[in-house]
């Protein structure tokens, strides 16, 4: 199901039939795994984190499938192997880019300093929060989602004038109902964090839209996981 606000990228939660998260542990997955972590030690989720974050969703996809035995096993193999691919991706970035020894710089000649106004920096009304992922049918984070929290809090303080709507949304599996009630809980869970991190909550509110804003075709998973998302929506 659904998600939230920040600088940069989308999340992932799967609907079921189960409140507890699927187990990842799975043999079938043991490749997937190999790669995320590998992708991981190299600094994927600081490089990388949208192909990370991508990886880590569709490997808790296919855990839930092949825990959901009889729910879409067909595509148990497809999301095993997109989750190889996506953290393959991740890691050649990173060892391409931010990995990739820099080449020393020549001594430049002494000038002057010219003394340039800073132009002001300008806060974009919508941040999506790619990356915040929580448990199957469930408000609660996953310790992945850290970093994208972490980040957001650090723009919230670094703007401390702002004030913001955290906003979460769904796909549309599921009753109406059940996705605007577990959005709500999802919005305020991460609310709750941001303020445990020092942001003021007089600063924000929580509202859950559930599966009444999506942004791709529900129809299919990659656009099911894009209406899954957390954003900050700024007020001022």
């Amino acid at each position: 199901m659904k998600r939230i606000f920040l600088l940069a990228v989308s999340a992932t939660v799967f609907s079921a039939c189960v409140a507890s998260g699927p187990d990842t542990q799975i043999s079938e997955l043991d490749n997937a795994r190999m790669w995320i972590e590998k992708a991981r030690q190299a600094g994927a989720e600081q490089c990388t984190p949208e192909l990370q974050a991508k990886a880590v969703a569709r490997l808790h996809h296919a855990a839930h499938e092949y825990d959901e035995k009889h729910y879409h096993p067909d595509e148990n193999s497809e999301l095993a192997a997109a989750a190889v691919s996506y953290a393959k991706k991740a890691y050649e970035k990173t060892e391409s880019t931010c990995n990739k020894p820099k080449p020393v710089a020549k001594a430049k000649p002494v000038m002057k300093p010219v003394m340039v106004k800073p132009a002001p920096r300008v806060i974009p009304k919508l941040i999506r929060l790619s990356g915040v992922f929580f448990e199957t049918n469930s408000a609660v984070l996953m310790a992945s989602s850290q970093s994208v929290l972490n980040g957001a809090v650090a723009t919230l303080k670094q703007n401390p004038s702002i004030h913001v709507e955290v906003a979460a949304h769904t796909d549309s599996r599921g009753r109406d109902a059940y996705n605007m009630k577990l959005s709500n809980k999802r919005a305020n869970s991460v609310m709750d964090y941001l303020t445990r991190h020092g942001i003021d909550a007089g600063r924000m509110h929580a509202r859950g839209y559930g599966e009444t804003m999506p942004v791709a075709d529900n129809n299919t998973e990659e656009g099911r996981a894009k209406n899954r998302r957390v954003e900050l929506r700024v007020a001022k």
